[in-house]
């Protein structure tokens, strides 16, 4: 699975991260703190209204059985001078009539129960008088004299621009302190993530200044926990990089020593063609020039094949395929071949095989372990390809095999294995280009397979290809 990556820049999603959440902590430290005031100022502002109905209820007295109020300047100047001239009350009788002040003021809502925070028979409500919005409180106060005996109701009201006023000045300072609280937090986040970016900008800035040939491993000394781990991925990619190029430089290497020393035995062979004027002569150096131009064409062919099998590689799926009927079909396609060189190519196959891979890469195993076997089978000979229960393929012929000692060093690029003739004692080397077997295992490798040779019972070669990722029909 592909890891998914955003473009943009880590500071930029950092800071609008960091800056999203200290908006969303000072937005909610601006709501409490306006819950905080506006509680702290309903109850400053309710105070007063409170203790002006105490003092307007301790003012009530009653004179021959009728209910009076005298109201000195004493109790009212505190009271007008604290709520600016804004104040009204009213005092009223256990039948409901107006004693004494404004016999207006709205009443308390029905049902409305009384303050708790206080001791007092009190309720605080809101309302409006002469087109303005007001806060009241309604007092029950006892009255017991001999000649009288009820419950009067007190009321006072103050206009709210007062607790508007007390709100304002309670929160001014409290958010002009939050709003430069979160403009420096901002900055110090912003100063600490430019801090903390600085040792990626290090290692960004010591790939950036290196050469392609240079492939060190980047320091690790004194480095923090979070950038170790990609120095260290970086350190092990250019490990792998460099075992690339070093093997990509001696596959170079090798290849061209391959592809130089026909050349030079061509070019040989036509100075030397050249002198000899005999048609014998001739004869005999176009053919050896053939041979030498069919042996180039076969190297030219797998260092092709061989950089298509990587590009293919590099672009591998995998899916699910009839292992079985695959085969079957490259078999049929190399049928003509085979007849051409007066060969016998069969296939067997016991029952319906499925693996998972790829088909362009197992159409070019099977095209190397055939072409193998065909080239190196005589004429008259059989190539028998079997598709096996297990995910299995066998290639067997019937030519000269391979040696035991040789059966690991042949998947070596541009070895050459040797056999030993049945008319002559000593050792020759089979033609070839000492590439399709290193590429078949290149390419076994890529599909989770094994690939290994066996003598084959007729003394030849049994090619055997195990796939571990068989499916269960």
């Amino acid at each position: 699975m592909k890891a998914s990556l955003s473009r943009g820049s880590l500071r930029g999603r950092l800071t609008r991260r960091i800056g999203a959440a200290l908006l969303l902590l000072t937005g909610i430290a601006v709501a409490g703190a306006v819950y905080d005031a506006s509680r702290i100022a309903s109850q400053a502002y309710d105070r007063p209204l409170l203790i002006a109905a105490r003092m307007l209820g301790e003012s009530v007295h009653v004179e021959d059985g009728r209910l009076g109020v005298h109201i000195s300047r004493a109790i009212l100047d505190p009271f007008s001078l604290d709520s600016g001239g804004s104040a009204f009350y009213q005092v009223i009788d256990a039948e409901g009539r107006t004693v004494a002040g404004f016999d207006d003021l709205p009443a308390p809502p029905g049902g409305m129960p009384m303050t708790r925070r206080y001791p007092s028979l009190a309720r605080f409500y809101d309302g409006s008088y002469g087109h303005r919005e007001v806060r009241l409180v309604s007092l029950l106060v006892p009255v017991s004299q001999p000649d009288y005996q009820a419950m009067i109701e007190v009321r006072v009201a103050e206009h709210r621009d007062i607790h508007a006023q007390l709100l304002h000045e309670l929160l001014g300072n409290t958010l002009l302190r939050l709003l430069l609280f979160a403009v420096a937090a901002f900055g110090l986040f912003v100063f600490a993530i430019d801090a903390a970016l600085k040792p990626l900008k290090r290692i960004a800035d010591m790939v950036a200044s290196r050469s392609p040939h240079h492939l060190e491993p980047l320091p690790t000394d004194n480095v923090q926990r979070e950038v170790l781990g990609l120095i260290v991925a970086i350190n092990h990619l250019n490990q792998r990089l460099d075992e690339t190029l070093k093997t990509q430089r001696a596959f170079i290497a090798d290849a061209a020593h391959e592809l130089r020393t026909p050349l030079f035995a061509l070019r040989a062979r036509l100075e030397l063609g050249m002198r000899d004027t005999s048609q014998a002569g001739l004869q005999a150096t176009l053919t050896d020039v053939h041979q030498d131009l069919e042996g180039l064409t076969l190297l030219a062919n797998r260092l092709l094949s061989l950089a298509r099998v990587e590009n293919d590689i590099q672009r591998c799926t995998d899916t699910t395929l009839d292992l079985t009927e695959a085969t079957r079909e490259f078999c049929m396609s190399m049928v003509s071949l085979a007849w051409q060189r007066e060969l016998t190519l069969a296939f067997e196959a016991p029952e319906t095989v499925q693996v998972r891979g790829d088909m362009s890469l197992i159409n070019e195993l099977l095209a190397i372990l055939i072409g193998n076997a065909q080239a190196y089978t005589p004429a008259g000979g059989n190539i028998v390809v079997r598709v096996l229960p297990g995910a299995v393929i066998e290639v067997e012929d019937d030519g000269p095999g391979i040696q035991e000692d040789e059966r690991e060093k042949v998947f070596e690029r541009f070895y050459r294995g040797r056999h030993t003739s049945d008319q002559r004692d000593d050792a020759r080397a089979i033609s070839g280009t000492g590439l399709g077997l290193a590429i078949a295992r290149q390419i076994c490798i890529a599909l989770d397979a094994t690939i290994s040779l066996h003598p084959a019972p007729g003394g030849g070669t049994l090619a055997r290809v195990t796939f571990r990722n068989d499916v269960e029909r």
